[in-house]
């Protein structure tokens, strides 16, 4: 697949400001079009995030994640702790995926079928995407979702400010406003207002913090 490919995928010119197209798109892109996909992100609010969205399932005796016609990644360390069926994985840092996947809840095997693939920036995961990486995980994360040809992408957990990570008390902080700073109106925060503009085509949403600022909630 080549840059024309990943333009009809809805990505556009997004490269040019993202570092460059650095190698072909891997085989599995374009492959979930005409499916929906929850990115979940490791923020502290991700559960109520899911909640509203409908995907708290109390209908089995311990509860699951899960919503029909949705399917879910996670993003980092959330894996470790989501309770549902994980169809994609996503880090910056492939090392740390191994860790994340060997700390992942036993008690989850067999409810929940390993059957994830998993996705970075860099070398080291099942299918490695052309970018650099800026703008957190979270926004890698949601490329890949684009570029799978999902039709709809919402994001729970991903708020994007300095809220605690999921599993830290309520007054730890974190340092999202300064990682990917300031509003997608001004230069500050180049990443993720290029893939906003000229990246996402509108099919993308989040249930919290700025990134429901920017692109709505779903």
């Amino acid at each position: 697949m080549g840059i024309g490919d990943f333009a009809a995928l809805g990505i556009k010119e997004l490269f040019t400001g993202y570092g460059g197209m650095m190698f072909p798109l891997p085989s599995i892109a374009g492959s979930c079009k005409g499916k929906n996909i929850v990115v979940c992100g490791d923020g502290a609010c991700v559960w109520d995030d899911l909640e509203r969205f409908g995907c708290a399932d109390t209908t089995t005796f311990k509860g699951r994640v899960r919503k029909d016609g949705w399917e879910f990644m996670a993003v980092n360390k959330l894996g470790e702790t989501f309770p549902g069926h994980l169809h994609h994985w996503y880090s910056n840092q492939p090392n740390y995926l191994a860790t994340f996947i060997a700390a992942r809840r036993p008690e989850y095997a067999p409810e929940f079928s390993p059957f994830w693939v998993t996705h970075s920036c860099n070398t080291g995961a099942d299918y490695r995407w052309p970018w650099h990486g800026g703008g957190t995980s979270g926004l890698g994360a949601t490329l890949v979702a684009v570029a799978l040809g999902y039709d709809r992408v919402v994001l729970c957990g991903l708020p994007l400010d300095d809220s605690p990570h999921n599993g830290e008390p309520h007054w730890r902080k974190s340092n999202f406003t300064r990682e990917a700073a300031g509003s997608v109106n001004n230069d500050q925060n180049t990443y993720w207002k290029r893939a906003i503009a000229e990246g996402f085509d509108g099919k993308v949403k989040s249930l919290s913090g700025r990134t429901r600022e920017w692109m709505g909630a779903p």
